[in-house]
Parts: C-alpha cells; sequence; structure tokens
C-alpha cells in the first residue's frame, strides 16, 4: 500500500521546524542555510521596499541593519485583537509597527503597506515546505501545525490560514504538549501520567497526560501566550537599562536600533548562560555622553545574578502548573515523567525549578525543541495512512470555556475548560425583554465571565417566536462538541419545538 506524507510543523515564537515520518521514524527535515541545520528561526526581514524578503538566519542577522521590516515572534499577537491591552503591551515592545486592522485586527505596517500577521507566518511556513520538497525529493501540501495550548477559536484559525497562504492543507491544528507527549510515548508501550512542560520563545504551556500503549488522553492543559524567552529577553533589557542609568547617571532614550542591539545582547547571554557560569557583556557606543562620545557598556553577569532578574517571569510558570495539576485531579506524586519541551526549558535555573515541583528528574531524552513537530508528524502520519493498526489515539479536552451571553455584559459558561471530550451540556435560558420576536443565542468562548473578556464564536437566532412576557418562555441551549473539537450549537423554543442549529469548530478548523 503507498504511503502519503504529511508534514509536522512546530510553527514556533522564536524558531520554526519541520518532520515528516518516513520509513516508519519521524525525522526532523534540514533546511538549508540555517545555522543549526534543523532550526530556523522565525523572522521574516523585507527589503527594497517590500520587493525582497529574507526568511530565518538570514532574517534574523538583518534585524540590526533593519529593525523597523524585520519580522519576529508574529506568533504572540497573531488571531489577536487590536485593542486587547496584551496586545498593545507587547506590540510597544517591537521595533516594527503593529497597527490596527478591519474589525479590530492586528495588522504590521512595511514601507507604509499594511500586512497581516498571518502573511507574516506563511512565509516562514513556504520555506519549512520547500525545505521539505528538497529534503523528500517531491512537494508535500498536507500537514499539522502545532500552537499552544491555551490558543482560542480565531488564533488556531489563524494559523490555519497561515498554512492556507504558504499551500498547504492543513488537516489538523494539535496542541503543542500534545504532540511532545506523542513524540515521547508514541510506540513505547507506556503507561503513565505525564506532565509535559513546554516553555518556548513566545509561550508558556503545561500539560497533564495519562498513556497508555497508544492511547493519549489529556488530563488538564493551562498555560499563557505572553510568557516565554522573549520575557526572559525583555527582563534583561530592563536590567541593563537601569544599569547604565544608575552607574552613568544619564537617562537612555531607546530608539529602535539600539532596541535591537540590546535584545539581541539578552538573547546571547540567556544562551550563553545556559553553558557557562558567567558572561561578558560589552556593547561599544551604547551610553550617550555630554562630551559627544559614547561610552562603552561592560560588565558581568553570572547565574546568580541572572537567577535574581528572571525568577519572577519563572514564578509565574509554576503558578500555572499548579492550577493545571489541581485541574486534573491528581497529586504531583502521582506523576511518573515530566518532559522538557522548548528553548527556554534549557537554562539551568528553569531545570533546578522543575525538580523541584515535580519532585522528580525531568525527562531529557528528546531534542526539547525538535520534539514538537516529531510529534505532529506522527500524527499526520496516522490521520492519511488509515491501515497502521497501531495509530495513536487521543482524546484531548476543551482549551478554554464556551458559554452563552445573557444579560448585560455577562455570560453564563456551559463547558468548562479542561472537560474530556466528547461532551454534551444543555442549559434552560429565558427571553430577557417583552414582546421579542427573535430571540438571539451569543457563544462565547474564554475563561472570563463577561462578554467584553471573552470571544464571540457565532450567533443563533429563533425568528417568529411568540411575543410574551419576560421570562415566560423557556429556550433549550444544546452544545455538543465531539473528539474533533466540532461543536454542533442547537436552540429550541420548548414551547414550539422550533430548532436552530450552528456547527463550530473550537479549534479553528473549517
Amino acid at each position: 500500500m503507498t504511503t502519503k506524507y504529511v508534514l509536522g510543523i512546530d510553527l514556533g515564537t522564536s524558531t520554526t521546524t519541520v518532520s515528516v515520518v518516513k520509513d516508519g521514524l519521524a525525522q526532523v527535515i534540514p533546511i538549508k542555510g540555517e545555522d543549526d541545520d534543523k532550526i530556523m528561526p522565525s523572522v521574516v526581514s523585507f527589503l527594497n521596499e517590500g520587493k525582497n524578503v529574507l526568511v530565518g538566519k538570514r532574517a534574523k542577522d538583518n534585524r540590526h541593519n533593519d529593525p523597523v521590516n524585520t519580522i519576529y515572534s508574529i506568533k504572540r499577537i497573531i488571531g489577536r485583537k487590536y485593542s486587547d491591552p496584551e496586545t498593545l503591551k507587547y506590540a510597544n515592545r517591537f521595533p516594527y509597527k503593529v497597527v490596527g486592522g478591519k474589525n479590530d485586527s492586528v495588522e504590521i505596517d512595511i514601507y507604509g503597506k499594511r500586512i497581516t500577521p498571518q502573511v507574516i507566518s506563511s512565509l516562514v511556513l513556504k520555506k519549512a515546505k520547500k525545505a521539505a520538497a528538497d529534503f523528500l525529493g517531491f512537494e508535500v501540501n498536507d500537514a499539522v501545525i502545532t500552537v499552544p495550548a491555551n490558543y482560542n477559536e480565531p488564533q488556531r484559525r489563524a494559523t490555519q490560514e497561515a498554512g492556507r497562504l504558504a499551500g498547504l492543507n492543513v488537516l489538523r491544528i494539535i496542541n503543542e504538549p500534545t504532540a511532545a507527549a506523542l513524540a515521547y510515548g508514541f510506540g513505547n508501550n507506556l503507561n503513565e501520567k505525564v506532565a509535559v512542560f513546554d516553555f518556548g520563545g513566545g509561550t508558556f504551556d503545561i500539560t497533564i497526560l495519562e498513556v497508555r500503549d497508544n492511547f493519549f488522553e489529556v488530563l488538564s492543559t493551562d498555560g499563557d501566550s505572553f510568557l516565554g524567552g522573549d520575557d526572559i529577553d525583555a527582563a534583561l533589557v530592563q536590567f541593563m537599562i537601569v544599569d547604565i542609568e544608575t552607574n552613568f547617571n544619564v537617562e537612555m532614550q531607546i530608539n529602535s536600533e539600539m532596541q535591537s542591539i540590546l535584545l539581541s545582547e539578552a538573547e546571547r547571554i540567556k544562551i550563553s548562560l545556559s553553558t557557562e557560569n558567567k558572561i561578558r557583556v560589552l556593547i561599544k557606543g551604547l551610553v550617550p555622553n555630554d562630551d559627544g562620545e559614547n561610552h562603552d557598556y561592560e560588565r558581568t553577569i553570572d547565574r546568580e545574578l541572572f537567577k535574581e532578574i528572571i525568577s519572577p517571569i519563572i514564578r509565574r510558570a509554576f503558578n500555572i502548573c499548579t492550577n493545571a495539576i489541581e485541574n486534573a485531579h491528581i497529586g504531583v506524586s502521582e506523576l511518573d515523567a515530566v518532559v522538557l519541551v522548548g528553548g527556554s526549558t534549557k537554562i539551568p535555573y528553569v531545570q533546578e525549578r522543575v525538580e523541584e515541583f515535580f519532585e522528580q528528574q525531568p525527562f531529557y531524552g528528546i531534542e526539547t525543541v525538535l520534539v514538537i513537530s516529531m510529534g505532529a508528524s506522527i500524527l499526520g502520519n496516522t490521520l492519511v495512512n488509515t491501515f497502521d493498526e497501531d495509530a495513536p489515539v487521543l482524546m484531548d479536552v476543551i482549551p478554554q470555556s464556551l458559554g452563552v451571553g445573557t444579560v448585560g455584559d455577562y455570560v453564563e459558561i456551559l463547558v468548562e475548560k479542561n472537560e474530556p471530550l466528547p461532551i454534551e451540556r444543555t442549559s434552560v435560558f429565558t427571553n430577557a425583554m417583552d414582546n421579542q420576536s427573535t430571540v438571539k443565542i451569543a457563544i462565547f468562548q474564554g475563561e472570563g465571565q463577561s462578554k467584553t473578556e471573552s470571544h464571540l464564536m457565532g450567533e443563533l437566532f429563533l425568528n417568529d417566536i411568540r411575543k410574551a412576557q419576560r421570562g415566560e418562555l423557556k429556550i433549550e441551549v444544546k452544545f455538543e462538541i465531539d473528539t474533533n473539537g466540532v461543536l454542533n450549537a442547537s436552540a429550541v423554543d420548548l414551547e414550539t419545538g422550533r430548532v436552530q442549529k450552528l456547527s463550530l469548530n473550537i479549534h479553528g478548523l473549517e
């Protein structure tokens, strides 16, 4: 029987990797022109008024020369509302211009033209796709792309759109920690409860799974889309600015070029301190001086100082871990393994805190920045090669709560976050006003119990209902969600039996 190929792509905040199952094994595909030939920076740089584009290492190397037109960490704002306070907070850190688009979307201003984050990500995906074609000798269009576990429906849909723009047929969007667990446990006949601690460049996720042979059941998941290596870099930059202002008695005015230099140096410090005990920092001509000749900034940063700088950021990750353990209804002592995923887990202090929190040594057997794409390729292989009797079975959970908008700004939650799939929930509502002829049922996703804090997924309308006094009519709303994350919502007027239905995908796939 002919084997079909599916790409597994880890579209990361900092780096991107692509894998494929070939000859029965998940293999990471080399990407020509990168420092590490399997890991490509998720960076895009536009040259010559946007007529030429660099992707990967060459784009990252151009960040100093043209910070305004070199885009990185786009994953942090893809699929988000421009007006979201978190979006605005982090957009202000970037040297490139983040602007508001149609329907409160996010866009990037490149040479006066508006470009969506989906287009930026598609350019990274195109290069990954080409690398796969070079490696295999033929083009592969089917793909499974990974996302953070707590991504909402618009973020997942935007990621799917990026894949489509890159010429990919996105078969599935899968959570990054779940993909990592697949690579860890698939084919190993395990019977374990596993925590996947995924600390990447821009996002943090913790997922608790039970693995029984090739049956993978997610017990709980939690995370923060604004917690990762980028925040460690930002903390180091802030430390250096304060250090300069204190020791040189100056007030630093940070422009885009200077910001890019400081961020690159912060990244170098972070990476170096993963293997060395201390690092010498020297940035020539950084400090302004009244005599017109700028001073050099020089100092030594050791692991102890680094730990002091980043400890508030790391603490946030373990607060999330505590919630995930509680939601899985298990104790830390019941976990059989802890799997580290993501480049930020290479930091020794992070490893120390993981061992302390989980009361065991974490698992280091798989390269942390490659494992996610490998797991995605394993899932992709089983989706198209159905003859495989040993295919993994995934039982996932609701990534975010689902509810119905009621009076005012309130959302009544019908399905709580981390409830297992498949699931069915029913609730009865009443008409909110006198003499209504139409009742609108608005479906929201998110952890806040207000409409303004949640994402509107869709709306159902019951028309031509009997005009009645407020609270007289009974409207039954039912949510049915299958194992693939497809939500079938229905609203029934219990007096007349009139029904309206709506089908949505909580994982963002069409």
